[in-house]
């Protein structure tokens, strides 16, 4: 600890006293007298310089130490304070402009995902819904396919078998030839297309009501003294009820009387024509 100077009051000037007083004497009284040998007085020490000399010491170590932490600081930067900040509460930030865009930008990326997922999702189901229809219509061209294709082509004009006339007959009920074959069936039997083809209907004063069906390669097959007719035009298939059985015109009696010409002219054996296709109408 640095030992501080304390000024110490001299004493008051007067007579000196004792042995001190003594000693100035004979040293004034001599130096005065004798002039031979000098003598050096010592000087006077001060009391203030006793105490502060110790004091002045201890000061001077005391500069150099500061001095010495003066250097050192100015050479030396000392090291920067670290300090701590707890996170901020996530409740307590608020957005700043640039998140808030981003945010919405986001939100509608999302939004448009959704809506072409949702829009992907009806035109994936169109696509599925056309694919099976198209499917179901394959099948059923199919399966139509194979019916016409099972379909019998020809048929009998009747259901019942039997003949009551045959083709090319002579006889007082006719002008000439009998020109076709005769079903004996009573009145208004079904009578059903011998071809495919297409049907019209007239009248004439020897076959009576009678129904022409054409077919696609131009074979005309007549249907004559019918009652009436079902179809009187039109696109017919073999088999098809076109018209009933009756009596009108040159007739004795309910029959069906058939007749076939190929291409539209003179007839030929429906007979042979039929089995020909397979059928056997007597």
């Amino acid at each position: 600890m640095p030992t501080q100077a304390m000024p110490v009051t001299p004493a008051p000037a007067g007579p000196a006293s004792g042995p001190r007083a003594s000693r100035r004497a004979g040293a004034k009284s001599g130096h005065t007298a004798g002039g031979g040998g000098r003598r050096r007085t010592p000087a006077k020490r001060s009391a203030l310089l006793t105490v502060a000399v110790p004091s002045a010491c201890v000061v001077g170590v005391a500069g150099v130490a500061a001095a010495s932490v003066g250097g050192l600081t100015g050479s030396e930067k000392p090291a920067e304070d670290t300090t701590t900040m707890a996170a901020p509460d996530p409740a307590s930030v608020k957005p700043v402009a640039a998140n808030s865009k981003l945010d919405t930008q986001l939100e509608a990326l999302s939004a448009d995902a959704g809506d072409f997922a949702d829009r992907a999702s009806r035109t994936q189901e169109r696509i599925d819904l056309r694919q099976r229809q198209d499917e179901e219509r394959k099948r059923k061209a199919e399966e139509e396919a194979a019916k016409e294709a099972a379909r019998p082509k020809f048929a009998i004009p009747v259901a019942q078998r039997g003949l009551s006339a045959s083709f090319g007959q002579a006889g007082g009920m006719w002008m000439s030839v009998h020109t076709g074959i005769d079903f004996p069936v009573g009145y208004g039997t079904p009578v059903m297309a011998a071809t495919d083809g297409t049907v019209r209907t007239q009248w004439n004063s020897a076959y009576g009501n009678m129904a022409i069906v054409t077919a696609p390669d131009g074979t005309e097959t007549w249907y004559c003294h019918l009652s009436s007719t079902k179809i009187r035009s039109g696109k017919v298939k073999a088999g098809d009820v076109i018209a009933y059985s009756g009596n009108s015109g040159n007739s004795t009696g309910p029959h069906l009387h058939f007749e076939v010409r190929p291409g539209g002219g003179a007839a030929v054996d429906p007979l042979a024509w039929l089995r020909g296709k397979g059928l056997n109408p007597s």
